[in-house]
């Protein structure tokens, strides 16, 4: 295996396992339930690429200035990630409280889920995973090579997040309504109590 196979495999391969992250699939389930993920795909398409952009943001900043990313700036973007995880449990129990006889529209959806998706970028291990191993490769072009294969396997892993989620929540509404119910329930309590370990763990 060439060194450059392995840089990029290893961008690929960083960026299918950081989409599983907790936080994430709190995230995207508890949005998911608020419309018994109708836009489960959509929405996990466009929170991908919004956390594509802000790594994409960091690492280029990363690489131009070749230091590390500051603590304060993951701290308080951790904070934001927990804070966002609470709203969208409780934004979910709201609409479950209404049995929400609309929908949110497409674009709102898309508008949601790419803010979503820059400040969980912002946060924490995910530019940490993508930038610092390209910190120190030997040119400013393999870094980025680099951490744009992770976006791809970050993607990639959550559109298949975002089809299962589909797929779940269609044959549950088919079949068990109740088991439906009860999976947004779950996925909005995920979402706020995650939020509020993250908060109490800083």
């Amino acid at each position: 295996m060439s060194p450059l196979f392995s840089v990029l495999f290893i961008g690929f391969a960083a960026g299918v396992v950081h989409a599983f992250d907790p936080d994430h699939l709190a995230a995207v389930g508890g949005m998911s339930g608020r419309d018994k993920g109708r836009y489960s795909l959509r929405f996990a398409l466009h929170w991908g690429l919004g956390h594509g952009l802000a790594v994409l943001g960091v690492a280029s900043a990363v690489l131009l200035a070749g230091s590390a990313i500051p603590y304060d700036f993951s701290a308080t973007a951790e904070a934001l990630v927990a804070w966002m995880l609470i709203g969208i449990g409780l934004l979910s129990f709201y609409h479950l409280w209404r049995q929400h006889q609309h929908h949110d529209s497409k674009q709102g959806v898309r508008r949601s889920a790419v803010w979503v998706g820059l400040i969980h970028g912002s946060a924490g291990s995910a530019p940490l995973l993508a930038v610092i191993p390209a910190a120190g490769l030997a040119s400013p072009s393999l870094g980025m090579a680099h951490v744009l294969l992770f976006n791809l396997g970050l993607i990639a892993a959550m559109t298949a997040v975002g089809l299962a989620l589909r797929g779940g929540f269609a044959f549950l509404g088919q079949r068990h309504h109740h088991m439906q119910h009860g999976l947004q329930t779950l996925s909005a309590m995920f979402a706020i109590g995650f939020g509020f370990s993250l908060l109490l763990s800083h």
